[in-house]
């Protein structure tokens, strides 16, 4: 179980920033990108294609949602 500590918030210079260290482009529509397969990244919860404006990297792991209090919730619920 990942112990949550506390959640920073990133402007979108700054998540552009860490998800390029990632792997990641963010594309002329704002979604998220994979810089090796030229695929979306999709929210494991939602399903939806992971824009920037609401992109969250979460913390103890590398994964990244739409931050909706619906995923929010669900992420807080698997992970503690």
């Amino acid at each position: 179980m990942a112990k949550l500590n506390s959640l920073v918030q990133l402007n979108i210079n700054e998540r552009i920033k860490v998800l390029d260290k990632l792997g990641y482009i963010v594309n002329e529509k704002g979604n998220i990108v994979n810089k090796s397969t030229k695929k979306g990244l999709k929210c494991k919860y939602g399903g939806d294609n992971v824009h920037i404006n609401t992109a969250a990297i979460l913390p103890g792991s590398l994964l990244i949602i739409n931050a909706t209090p619906l995923t929010m919730a669900e992420y807080f619920v698997e992970y503690s």
